[in-house]
């Protein structure tokens, strides 16, 4: 009887020793997460447009022990050049690569030595084979939509006697070009036709505007990306006697952006949820790294149609100012 005893009592202590073993493993005490290195390369790094996004990466990290290494860059002129930097990331030992493409088209050569258990997520801009890698984005047609609508709007039955301009950024980029189809066509359907649109590739587009609003200038013009509505803040700060007024009206973010919309030089800024894109991406490879995932799901982030009379509701300042927990 006494021998039952003890055997019993050391069943319910192995018992106990169990539960409480399991409970601090599912509890993660005394537990080891491995940490990965994510790699981040996005064109011309150092621009402040990125700072939302960059918030967002950084507390996605923080949540998912992810280490990221931003990847210092000017402006990316080509694929190659970008080949050769998301090569060398995965050589220094990157477990994950977000990235946002410098052309759409030949992405196969860009990720050819690119082992496929490596995860990459695109960012702001899939490629033109559309699901062959996940892309965390805003709804790009959408960006186009909205600011043409916003002008139609705004200007009613007289925009029949304005012209309008579009600086149309890097149109190698899926996303820039659905912003520009999507713009012609809600001006096609109104019957009315840009006077002119302005590629980022191969020119100075500074230099560029100044050219053509001197030849041919326009009442209103579309910027379709932060650099392109940068751009054209800048033409029309310059205190030069060439200089030929226009309303903005943009996509950005970027602080240059916001403190012009703020002074009605831009009538009106679509801006994307950065932080939640850079939240997104980087919480998508951390999971695939962690449970062995072979693929994510897309993304689709929203924007805002912002202006000057709804620059400070609660809503728009945690999209352009968002708060890190």
């Amino acid at each position: 009887m006494k021998k039952n005893q003890i055997y019993f009592g050391l069943l319910i202590l192995a018992l106990i020793v169990t539960i409480v073993w399991t409970s601090m493993g599912m509890l993660g005490v005394n537990r080891v997460e491995k940490t990965y290195n994510v790699s981040v390369i996005v064109n011309d790094s150092n621009n402040d447009r990125w700072i939302a996004m960059r918030e967002g990466l950084e507390q996605a990290a923080k949540d998912n022990s992810i280490q990221l290494n931003y990847v210092s860059t000017g402006v990316l002129s080509s694929e190659e050049e970008e080949k050769t930097l998301i090569e060398r990331e995965v050589e220094n030992g990157a477990d994950g690569i977000v990235v946002q493409l410098v052309s759409s088209e030949d992405t196969y050569a860009v990720f050819e030595k690119i082992d496929p258990s490596i995860p990459v997520m695109l960012l702001e801009t899939d490629a033109v084979s559309e699901g062959v890698y996940s892309v965390t984005a805003p709804d790009n047609l959408w960006i186009g939509e909205a600011l043409a609508q916003t002008v139609l709007e705004d200007y009613g039955t007289s925009i029949s006697d304005r012209k309008i301009g579009i600086l149309c950024g890097n149109q190698n980029q899926l996303s820039m070009q659905q912003r520009l189809g999507s713009v012609q066509k809600i001006l096609k359907d109104k019957n009315i036709e840009p006077a002119w649109v302005l590629s980022d590739i191969g020119e100075d587009l500074s230099a560029a505007l100044i050219t053509k609003q001197a030849e041919d200038p326009v009442d209103i013009l579309i910027t379709l990306g932060n650099t392109e509505t940068d751009t054209a803040v800048d033409y029309l700060q310059a205190d030069t006697s060439y200089k030929k007024t226009f309303a903005i009206y943009g996509e950005g973010c970027s602080e240059k952006a916001v403190y012009y919309l703020d002074r009605d030089v831009i009538k009106t800024l679509v801006v994307p949820n950065e932080f939640n894109m850079g939240y997104q991406s980087v919480h998508a490879i951390a999971k695939q790294l962690q449970y062995r995932l072979s693929g994510s799901e897309s993304t689709t982030v929203g924007s805002l149609v912002i202006n000057k009379q709804n620059l400070y509701d609660e809503e728009n300042q945690k999209i352009l100012f968002p708060i890190v927990q």
